[in-house]
């Protein structure tokens, strides 16, 4: 009993220190515009956009399409597209891209990689001074290349990212509530690491990188190892925290957009959050065993950063462990539960005020339909949480590819 108050007390002091960090980082990004990276759309070197595809057919036609349509300069601007051995017709696609648009390179694997192989070798070919790395089945706005470049105006930043968001908000509850985390992840979390040019993880689906720092993390990327098994999986979190660990600072520019389709069931939700689960633990244990190469090289704050989402998923989780244990489960669950139903009603009018007033195309029709919707996560995140978080963990040697259609393959 004693062990479970001492636990209930770690984990809720750990969950005030992330809310009011990201609360007061949020805050202050919002108000005190200061504290923005000073943009200069006058710089725009050569940008190599990396694509890598696996089963996504006709949606990286719309993908590759939507980029050619940039407003960067056409001669600036080279799109490297491989196919890793789809299944279906996805090098078709890639093909007639490449013959409708210009400056488009379409190549097909000799045998099934991974992504992680497959950015590598897309990279080798490419000339540009900035590496875009984009997912196959996003669409962007015109702007999202420019917004990235005009980042690059402090030496420091290694890497900027864009936002992500989501297409098919109004399409079921579970779409509903993936909006809002989609949102409070880029306005909330990455605004508060923004101000200290921290960010933690880059989302794979729009994110910059010079060239240079990319060599230097290059065979780090190809090494990749948990307790001496190969991992493939979390690029994108990986490469964050490598350059992090260079000393670099990474940004994120919310004017940067791509928007994403999500899962709209459950199987495929949980194949998703199991993907990512593994990448943040995998990350969270790399990032304990290389903390002294972060506290020499980059911040406390950035050591503080690294750890903290995680810690905080897996104070909650052994919470819920030591309650079974101890035959008290039932009542701790049911308190979990009721304060999730209590906050929806006022994270889904607060969502909906904020996003009618500043970002329009965040907004999600109906702030009763979005509360039922978050009302009823409240049934589902908090058990989920739990077995995805143990199950990821007790799996981190899995990877390979996980799309709207298909499982994983290496």
């Amino acid at each position: 009993m004693i062990i479970e108050k001492l636990i209930f007390i770690f984990a809720l002091m750990v969950a005030c220190y992330a809310v009011f960090m990201y609360t007061s980082g949020f805050i202050i990004n919002l108000y005190f515009k200061r504290f923005d990276v000073k943009r200069d759309y006058t710089y725009q070197p050569k940008v190599s956009v990396i694509l890598s595809c696996f089963n996504e057919s006709e949606v990286v036609y719309r993908t590759i399409k939507s980029m050619r349509e940039s407003n960067y300069p056409v001669e600036k601007l080279e799109i490297l597209a491989f196919d890793d051995c789809s299944k279906d017709d996805s090098f078709e696609w890639i093909q007639k891209a490449a013959h409708d648009f210009p400056n488009v390179v379409a190549r097909l694997n000799a045998k099934n990689q991974g992504k992680a192989h497959t950015v590598l070798d897309a990279v080798d070919i490419s000339t540009g001074d900035i590496i875009v790395g984009v997912d196959s089945d996003c669409i962007f706005d015109p702007n999202a290349i420019r917004e990235l470049m005009a980042c690059f105006t402090e030496e420091k930043i290694a890497a900027v990212g864009g936002r992500v968001g989501v297409s098919n908000a109004d399409e079921t509850w579970l779409t509903r509530c993936q909006a809002v985390f989609y949102a409070m992840s880029f306005l909330i979390i990455k605004s508060s690491e923004n101000v200290f040019r921290k960010i933690q993880c880059l989302s794979g689906p729009l994110v910059a990188i010079r060239r240079e720092c990319f060599d230097e993390v290059r065979d780090q990327i190809e090494k990749r190892s948990f307790l001496g098994v190969k991992v493939t999986n979390g690029e994108d979190r990986a490469l964050t925290q490598m350059l992090l660990r260079q000393g670099y600072d990474t940004y994120v520019n919310c004017d940067s957009m791509c928007w994403t389709t999500v899962p709209t069931h459950f199987s495929q939700y949980a194949k998703q959050q199991l993907r990512w689960r593994r990448s943040a633990v995998g990350q969270w244990l790399d990032a304990l065993v290389k903390l002294p190469i972060m506290l020499r090289n980059n911040s406390v704050l950035s050591a503080i950063f690294s750890l903290m989402p995680i810690t905080v998923m897996l104070s909650w989780n052994l919470l819920i462990i030591t309650s079974w244990m101890s035959g008290n489960l039932m009542e701790v669950m049911g308190k979990m539960i009721f304060l999730h139903m209590f906050l929806a009603p006022v994270i889904a009018i607060g969502f909906n005020y904020f996003t009618s007033r500043h970002l329009t195309t965040d907004a999600i029709k109906g702030t009763a339909k979005l509360t039922l919707s978050l009302m009823l996560s409240s049934l589902w995140f908090p058990f989920s949480g739990l077995f995805i978080t143990l199950f990821a963990s007790s799996t981190l040697d899995d990877g390979g590819w996980v799309t709207r259609a298909n499982g994983a393959q290496t």
